[in-house]
């Protein structure tokens, strides 16, 4: 009898052709749990029949929405951050590896299959698209990232997506796994150019993307969701601390209102993962006394557009993009 095993598990994706039509998996992510969702509205019978007994419910339309935590290499996810984020550039020879470069697109036109191997069975995920991105990370640990969105199908006997096709995948990763060491972290107001800055210590940082997708649309044609667009404008956060609370910098920023920009630039050897941020203010600078030892500094900011390419670092206009260098040799999203 087959049994279910955690360390047996294996999360397999690829790029659908078609939103919600699945697609034989070829790349395992560096996933470490999954969180996918079954759920099925259960509509009661509210009718009264002169008994105390309750009436059968009637089931209704289903959703599959899913969160997915890993650990953040130099190369093993690319594609759920472009889809994330919407765009990717055709990738530049760079040596032996490539510079990409994934940036915010206006609409999420792109969809995975995504394919988890539990050892009882596969469950088969189709048409996911991805509301939520939240990279993170603090010292002396790697980096995590989780995804967050939401499935069209659920299919537990794929002839596409078998035990042996997930078992057959690669889990080694492509690329040594981003540490908070690797990390050279620069800020300035805009109009200075970060490549003569002096790199600044924190203590951790996450930066968030939320596309606000409308996740639960239904039509009568069928009890599946229809395809989520975005249904609002996005937001994108940035937050950070200081572990040692030495000067009010930051809160100089906030009462300033100072427009800044940054770079979070990850480095080990030739590969690099390089987060830009263009334009974002701080909303709140933190340093609280919480007890009798150092006091750190908690920092949370909004980042928006630029539109006049104000920065004196970046040219884009959209809040964020993500510039790698890696092996990935084509696009993730073509």
């Amino acid at each position: 009898m087959s049994l279910g095993k955690g360390f047996e598990g294996i999360l397999g994706v690829k790029k659908e052709a078609v939103y919600g039509t699945a697609i034989a998996v070829t790349k395992a992510i560096p996933f470490v749990s999954e969180n996918f969702g079954n759920d099925i509205e259960k509509h009661v019978d509210e009718v009264l029949r002169g008994k105390a007994g309750a009436g059968a419910t009637i089931a209704g339309n289903k959703k599959y929405p899913f969160a997915i935590p890993c650990k953040l290499t130099y190369g093993d996810l690319d594609l759920l951050i472009a889809i994330a984020l919407g765009a990717a550039a055709a990738p530049i020879v760079n040596g032996a590896l490539y510079d990409g470069l994934y940036s915010l697109a206006e609409n999420l036109a792109y969809s995975f299959t995504a394919a988890v191997y539990k050892g009882v069975s596969v469950w088969e995920f189709a048409g996911n698209k991805i509301d939520t991105m939240k990279i993170s990370g603090e010292a002396n640990k790697p980096l995590n990232i989780e995804f967050g969105g939401v499935a069209k199908v659920l299919s537990l006997a794929s002839a596409l997506n078998t035990s042996g096709v997930l078992t057959g995948l690669s889990t080694e990763d492509v690329a040594g796994k981003i540490m908070f060491s690797d990390l050279e972290f620069k800020i300035a107001a805009q109009a200075s150019a970060l490549s003569g800055v002096t790199a600044v210590g924190i203590g951790a940082f996450d930066v968030a993307v939320n596309n606000k997708m409308k996740l639960d649309d239904f039509d009568n044609r069928a009890k599946t969701i229809l395809e989520p667009q975005r249904n609002g404008i996005r937001e994108v956060k940035f937050n950070f601390s200081v572990p040692r609370y030495e000067a009010d910098t930051y809160l100089g920023y906030r009462d300033a209102d100072t427009a800044l920009h940054a770079w979070l630039k990850f480095t080990s050897g030739s590969y690099i993962f390089d987060i830009h941020i263009p334009k974002f203010k701080v909303d709140k600078a933190e340093a609280q006394v919480a007890g009798p030892g150092l006091i750190t500094q908690k920092i949370e900011c909004t980042c928006f557009r630029d539109p006049a390419s104000v920065s004196a670092s970046f040219t884009l206009l959209d809040e964020i993009e993500v510039a790698v260098t890696n092996a990935t040799a084509t696009s993730p999203l073509a």
